[in-house]
């Protein structure tokens, strides 16, 4: 099939050469990054970055669209910072799954570092080995017999919930459908009750409508005092504002891996907060992911000849 993509030039002749790929061309994005082709089979796309992001709510639709389409296969597990005529598309299918791995691992890192106040205790330069008297006065904690809140059930969540499991934790999880959990070691329970119980609270659910804020003010305010909150969803799932307002009180502690807005602009009292720790939005970061996602497109490629369920299917 004829793809194209707007991952960097020299893609071009590597994807050319993976199977059920007859032609791989650059979609340039000099002016208009949603400027995409209609006369190839597959398009593979990146959302935007920084200010571009909210471009694509207005981007106009490339006339005859979708043409000759039959793949919009997105390089992002998010679904969100695209055009709304993408879903016009044929087929739809997202990289859900392909990060899963990387980013229960940064839950896993921040929740640790938390716990054990490795910030905290490193030696620096200069600095004097303490008294143990002053050590053994306030131990390091434990994520053992803790108790791990997940908003969201997905393949992110789950991979948390069993990094979770290997700690001996309490894991409990609130997801949009009554469905059962998947994982014998993770319970479901209502969100109030997940966010009201959680020693580390993790946040992997989509951005929509309904999940906006959804950890709002009064939410917030029925928190353990000392919960740690860690957000590898979207941004937009905290009201950060209340956030902000709780950890000035010397309440919460928060991790977040993003943010809204995204980026933060200079000097946002999230950033350098004695109760934050903020990321770039690197927690999918990996060596293994551009290898991930393309064997993403070579699999639905293969599925779409042969009239299979895509992987990541959103339409």
């Amino acid at each position: 099939m004829r793809v194209a993509h707007q991952f960097a030039p020299p893609m071009s002749a590597l994807l050319a050469g993976l199977p059920g790929i007859t032609s791989a061309t650059h979609i340039p994005q000099d002016n208009d990054r949603w400027a995409l082709p209609i006369d190839v089979d597959v398009l593979f796309v990146l959302h935007g970055e920084g200010e571009t992001r909210a471009l694509a709510a207005e981007a106009p639709r490339p006339q005859g669209w979708p043409g000759q389409v039959k793949l919009v296969q997105l390089a992002s597990s998010g679904a969100d910072d695209y055009p709304p005529w993408i879903w016009e598309a044929p087929a739809v299918a997202s990289a859900s799954g392909t990060t899963a791995i990387p980013i229960a691992e940064y839950a896993m890192a921040v929740m640790l570092a938390h716990t054990k106040r490795l910030a905290e205790i490193t030696l620096k330069a200069g600095d004097v080995w303490p008294e143990r008297d002053a050590m053994m006065g306030r131990p390091l904690g434990t994520l053992n017999g803790r108790t791990l809140g997940l908003v969201g059930l997905g393949n992110i969540a789950r991979q948390v919930g069993r990094y979770a499991n290997a700690f001996n934790m309490k894991i409990i999880a609130a997801r949009a459908s009554a469905a059962p959990s998947p994982d014998p070691w993770i319970s479901t329970a209502p969100i109030d009750e997940v966010v009201a119980q959680a020693d580390h609270l993790v946040l992997a659910a989509p951005i929509t409508p309904a999940t906006q804020h959804l950890l709002n003010a009064e939410r917030l305010a029925r928190m353990k005092s000392d919960a740690h909150i860690i957000n590898v969803g979207r941004g937009g799932l905290i009201d950060q504002d209340a956030l902000l307002a709780q950890l000035d009180k010397g309440r919460l502690w928060a991790s977040l891996d993003v943010t809204d807005p995204e980026p933060l602009p200079a000097g946002h009292p999230l950033i350098g907060h004695p109760r934050a720790r903020i990321t770039p939005h690197l927690s999918w970061s990996n060596p293994d992911i551009n290898r991930a996602i393309m064997e993403r497109l070579v699999q639905n490629i293969g599925r779409l000849t042969a009239g299979q369920a895509l992987l990541g299917q959103i339409k």
